[in-house]
């Protein structure tokens, strides 16, 4: 599964994509016993100051 986290009310429209406008950076969500991954989460870059986020899965 890969989510990504969107700052709401943003000067832009983020894509849910890695490729988005921001650069968004990424992290491995894995099983901690066994080291398995088990999705990404992307956490895109507000371009205007906000305090709203939101989190989707990527379709």
């Amino acid at each position: 599964m890969i989510v990504h986290v969107k700052p709401v009310g943003d000067v832009v429209e983020h894509e849910p994509s890695a490729h988005c406008i921001c650069g968004p950076g990424s992290d491995i969500v894995q099983i901690p016993a066994i080291c398995k991954p088990v999705g990404m989460i992307y956490q895109h870059h507000a371009l205007h100051p906000c305090s709203e986020w939101e989190a989707a899965p990527e379709r």
